[in-house]
């Protein structure tokens, strides 16, 4: 059956001229042709471009997000990453299908091309549209020194991200050959030579835009790297994938999408951040103080102990110490993963307060509770002390020439306590010692009898306010003793009596 198949096949062509025959000959010999000469162009490039070192002491890998020989087309999201076993100094460029070279890497979102051992770095870029289609190639160079960038890379770099490198191919590389080779072979090392195909995709595509909060997430499709956000995708294959956005510290975002023909779907992901947790520590000077977090009862304090509260999600919180007659103690504090904080707690009373209202019959004397000073006294009218906290206080008031006033007072939160203080004139006294050659003399003060002498004996007569007092001394048969004598306060004045007998009496 195959071989009349075969033939019924061949003897239907034959019903076609023998021009067609030789047309569609030279038309595939064209086609063969040009392949050939294409891929033989393009291997000349890559054999062209390869700089290799034979004993290399450490070693550069690339790798494209797609794999090597991916497709990709103008408009398409690419990502490099790139390697070194050793920290070094990289430098990467790009191959384009006419020949053209660019700088890669640094770039002027990554000016700095120090890189450290064993650490995975990547360069995002996009196919530019009008990139012409055909097989590009990346080799990238590992070196101790910074001797790859020239002064007129860096320049360049400023006016364009990937700039292009002005010299031909073949100039280029004898000149990085020529840096090299002035190097020791265990100071440098070139990287493996990837290899893409720039394609004019023909199948129906769609676009795609992503946006997530916060913005500069990564942005997966079906498992593959697509850029980070916002991100817009000008060619996509019409189709279903799985879109995953990934960011530090946020729980990743996971949707089904559909792709549809000459139609933008637009995306947008609210990432929810992963909750980190940290702690509390309060240590309080009072026991059995209520903790409140963010208002919500947590225990209670000890004393000069720490209260540990666990599981505190990381961010700003309230926290809050109640106790009966204590002030309320307040705090806003910042929580931060794994760590925990300290709050040292200080209660303080609450100020319960009354008032003392005091009256006088004197001007000017000094008030004091507890031996301080608070103010002074009127005749006219009362003199209200406020603010006082309660507790029992000992009141003295004090004015020279008086005796002071004493007295336990108790002052009751929210009430007055109202005194009446009537201060006593000081005794201000003094004495007499009269000393007497007679017994049984009498002794008048100021007219007034008050006792009788005795010989060669003084007699204290005290109690004496201060003053002149006229003294008298009378006994029968002597003759009267009179004199006026001044009394000092604290002072004993001393009068010394000698009566004289009357004769023939």
């Amino acid at each position: 059956m195959k071989l009349l198949a075969k033939k019924d096949k061949k003897s239907q062509f034959s019903k076609f001229p023998s021009f067609v025959y030789t047309i569609l000959y030279i038309l595939i010999l064209l086609i063969s042709i040009s392949f050939i000469f294409t891929a033989s162009a393009q291997e000349d490039i890559k054999k062209s471009i390869q700089v290799i070192n034979p004993r290399p002491d450490f070693a550069l890998s690339l790798r494209l997000d797609k794999g090597t020989g991916a497709t990709y087309a103008p408009g398409e999201r690419i990502r490099i990453y790139f390697r070194s076993t050793k920290s070094a100094y990289v430098t990467i460029f790009g191959y384009d299908s006419r020949g053209n070279i660019r700088l890669l890497f640094p770039n002027q979102y990554q000016r700095s091309h120090s890189i450290e051992a064993n650490r995975e770095y990547h360069i995002d870029g996009v196919i530019e549209k009008g990139t012409s289609t055909g097989i590009e190639y990346v080799q990238g160079f590992a070196t101790a020194e910074p001797v790859i960038v020239t002064r007129e890379m860096e320049r360049k770099l400023v006016e364009e991200n990937f700039p292009i490198i002005g010299e031909g191919i073949n100039i280029f590389t004898k000149r990085i050959k020529g840096v090299l080779s002035a190097l020791p072979p265990q100071r440098w090392v070139s990287s493996e030579i990837l290899h893409y195909q720039v394609i004019n995709r023909t199948a129906e595509n769609g676009q795609l835009r992503v946006s997530s909060s916060p913005s500069g997430a990564e942005v997966y499709l079906s498992n593959r790297y697509a850029g980070r956000t916002p991100l817009s995708m000008e060619q996509i294959r019409v189709g279903e994938y799985v879109m995953r956005i990934e960011h530090p510290g946020y729980q990743i975002w996971s949707r089904t999408i559909r792709i549809n023909p000459n139609r933008t779907t637009t995306m947008h992901a609210d990432l929810e951040r992963i909750k980190q947790y940290g702690s509390i520590a309060i240590r309080c000077n009072e026991d059995d103080a209520r903790i409140y977090l963010d208002g919500q009862y947590k225990g209670q304090t000890e004393r000069n102990r720490n209260v540990i509260l666990e599981q505190v999600s990381e961010g700003s919180h309230d926290v809050r110490i109640t106790l009966s007659t204590y002030q309320d103690w307040s705090q806003r504090v910042q929580v931060r993963p794994n760590q925990r904080i300290q709050l040292n707690v200080n209660l303080e009373k609450v100020m319960r307060t009354g008032t003392l209202e005091i009256d006088s019959n004197v001007d000017n004397a000094r008030i004091y509770l507890d031996g301080e000073y608070q103010r002074r006294t009127s005749i006219n009218r009362s003199v209200i002390i406020d603010n006082i906290r309660e507790g029992i206080y000992e009141l003295r008031i004090m004015k020279e020439g008086y005796l002071d006033y004493i007295n336990n007072i108790r002052i009751t939160p929210g009430q007055t306590y109202y005194i009446d203080v009537r201060l006593e004139p000081e005794q201000k006294e003094g004495a007499i010692a009269i000393n007497c050659n007679e017994s049984n003399a009498r002794i008048f003060i100021n007219g007034v009898y008050n006792t009788t002498t005795f010989a060669n004996q003084t007699r204290i007569i005290d109690e004496l306010q201060e003053g002149v007092y006229e003294i008298v001394v009378i006994k029968d048969s002597f003759r009267t003793w009179l004199d006026e004598i001044r009394v000092y306060p604290g002072e004993t004045t001393s009068v010394f009596v000698n009566l004289i007998r009357v004769e023939n009496y």
